[in-house]
C-alpha cells in the first residue's frame, strides 16, 4: 500500500507504477514549489487538469512575481540591489527546481543527487563563492512535458 498525501505522490502511481526514487524527486520538487509560492498541491484552486506544477509553468515565463508568494517579493524590497539580484537569482533557481523536479513523466525527472548538486551550487552562489548567475538548473523547464 502506498502511503503519501494527495498532490505529493508521483502522477505515475495512480497509474500502477512501482514506487521508485523518481517518485521521491517528484515529492521533493512539490515541496519547493509549495515554499516558494506558499500554495498547497491540494488547494482548491488546483484539480482536475490544473496541478501545483501546471499553475507554475503556465504563470513563470521567467516573471516570479506572478507566481511567488506576494510576502517574498515585499521581503526583498528592503535589500540592496546586490541581495535583489541573487535574491531573483536564487527564488528563479528554485522555482526551475522545481518545475524540473514535477515533470509528469519520471524519464524527464533528475535523480535526487542531481537535485542535491542544484541546490549545492545554489548554496555556493549565494554564499560569494561563484558569481554567475546562470547555475545549472536553468534548462529545459519551460519547454513540454
Amino acid at each position: 500500500m502506498l502511503r503519501g498525501s494527495i498532490g505529493y505522490i508521483a502522477p505515475e502511481y495512480g497509474f500502477g507504477s512501482n514506487t521508485s526514487t523518481k517518485g521521491d524527486v517528484y515529492s521533493f520538487g512539490i515541496l519547493v514549489l509549495e515554499m516558494v509560492t506558499r500554495k498547497r498541491p491540494t488547494d482548491n484552486m488546483f484539480g482536475g487538469e490544473l496541478s501545483l506544477h501546471k499553475w507554475v509553468k503556465t504563470h513563470y515565463h521567467g516573471r516570479m512575481e506572478k507566481v511567488i508568494d506576494p510576502s517574498l517579493v515585499r521581503a526583498s524590497r528592503d535589500q540592496s540591489p546586490e541581495e535583489r539580484r541573487m535574491w531573483h537569482v536564487a527564488i528563479g533557481e528554485l522555482i526551475e527546481l522545481g518545475i524540473l523536479c514535477t515533470q509528469e513523466s519520471p524519464s524527464t525527472r533528475p535523480t535526487m543527487l542531481d537535485a542535491a548538486d542544484d541546490l549545492d551550487r545554489l548554496k555556493r552562489y549565494l554564499s560569494g563563492n561563484t558569481f554567475s548567475s546562470f547555475l545549472g538548473i536553468y534548462s529545459s523547464t519551460l519547454g513540454d512535458d
